[in-house]
């Protein structure tokens, strides 16, 4: 892989934990005093996210983005850069932010005792589904969740799968068209 395709990877990935930190903001829910976070503990040594918090990041960026007859966010690596972003860059109140929302996501997705996480794939379309719809509908207030989809599809059409087999992609576009149909043309293009 030449330097510059690292480079302009590591763009991305920078774009990615900025729009991240700009919806967060706009959250105002990250604003805590350093007491009450400095409890924050990683799961794992460069993993914040624990076990159970991953599996839900990994079933809700499944449905939003499912694998079809091209790779939907899991395979993409979805989860894993969520986990990276609060790993590697997030401040405590990012963290905690996502920390408490992912348990509070949790408790509302549970079904009769059962995590989400644990759902049959029909049973969290479902759930999801209805949860959606009530969040969007202004039923329930949950800015982490509206957060969440938002960083899923922004993490994966950043992606390498997203960019190139869900969107159009030519490294280097061919000659200029100003007048051509958009029938010609039906994916959204990444370059």
């Amino acid at each position: 892989m030449s330097q510059l395709q690292m480079n302009r990877r590591g763009a991305i990935a920078s774009l990615l934990a900025i729009s991240a930190a700009g919806a967060l903001s706009a959250c105002g829910k990250i604003e805590q005093t350093p007491a009450l976070v400095s409890g924050l503990a990683y799961a794992e040594p460069m993993q914040f996210f624990r076990a159970d918090e991953m599996a839900l990041i990994a079933a809700i960026a499944d449905r939003i983005i499912p694998t079809t007859d091209t790779p939907g966010a899991v395979v993409a690596g979805v989860p894993e850069k969520l986990q990276a972003l609060a790993s590697e860059w997030a401040d405590d109140g990012f963290r905690l932010f996502w920390r408490d929302g992912l348990a509070e996501l949790n408790n509302a997705l549970m079904t009769e005792g059962t995590a989400f996480a644990d759902l049959s794939v029909a049973q969290q379309t479902a759930v999801l589904s209805a949860y959606d719809a009530s969040v969007y509908s202004n039923a329930v207030e949950n800015d982490l969740y509206k957060n969440l989809k938002s960083t899923v599809a922004t993490a994966y059409y950043m992606s390498e799968p997203g960019a190139t087999q869900e969107l159009a992609y030519e490294a280097v576009p061919g000659a200029w068209i100003g007048d051509a149909p958009l029938s010609d043309y039906p994916k959204t293009w990444a370059t």
